[in-house]
Formats: C-alpha cells, structure tokens, sequence
C-alpha cells in the first residue's frame, strides 16, 4: 500500500512539475534599439519594446541640442488591426512617448531632428 502510494505521489509530483515547467514559461521579446543623429551632431534617439506574456509596452525618446526640433511619432498596431498613433508633433531639445503594457501586436516609430527649419536626420523601426 505504502509502494503503491509512493508510485502515485511520484506521478503527481512529476506531471504537476511538468505544468509548472511549461505554463510558467512566459514568452519574452525585447527590442532595443539606439543611437546617434548624425554621428552625434544632432542629438541621440532610442526605442525600447518590452513584451512579457504576449502583452508589450514601448518608449521612444529622441534628444539633444535645445537648437533642434525633435519628434516621435509611434504607431501602435492592435491584434484587431486598429491603429492607435502618439505623434509629439516637433519639440524643442526633447521627444517623448511611452505606452504601458498593451495587447499589442507591433509598433512602428519615426524619429526625426530638425534644424533651422530643414530636417536633418530620421529614422525608422518596427518592434515586432
């Protein structure tokens, strides 16, 4: 009787591990992406995507110079297709946006500095 109840207990505990095992693993991406305008010459950007349990979050920030106008504009796409845009429009020495954890599906951002009216320098990603 003891055998047999050591058997089970066994059983339990190695299918029960199994499930903690498998459904504890949580799904985790991480974008990071980062860099200079122009080598430095007009300012710095970064953009962050965070994605935990299938729900993301995201900051984008471009900055530098009080010269220079910076903007961010990030799209935010949905699993149902819906676009959500956070655009911050050209901003003095600082651009910023961040989302908290969404069920989002990708965001796209554009960055871009300008300087004396004219844009200097851009760029583009997709935290997917």
């Amino acid at each position: 009787m003891v055998k047999k109840f050591l058997k089970i207990t066994k059983k339990i505990l190695a299918a029960v591990s199994v499930v903690i095992l498998f459904g504890g693993v949580t799904a985790f991406a991480y974008t990071n992406e980062s860099g200079t305008f122009n080598e430095g010459e007009y300012g710095q950007y970064y953009f962050i995507v965070d994605s935990e349990s299938g729900m993301r979050s995201c900051e984008a920030r471009a900055w530098g110079k009080s010269s220079c106008q910076y903007n961010v504009k990030l799209t935010t796409v949905f699993y149902d297709g819906q676009e959500v845009v956070n655009n911050t429009g050209f901003q003095y020495n600082n651009a910023y946006v961040s989302r908290s954890y969404e069920w989002a599906e990708d965001y796209q951002v554009y960055m871009a500095v300008r300087y004396n009216g004219e844009i200097r320098a851009d760029v583009s990603f997709s935290g997917r």
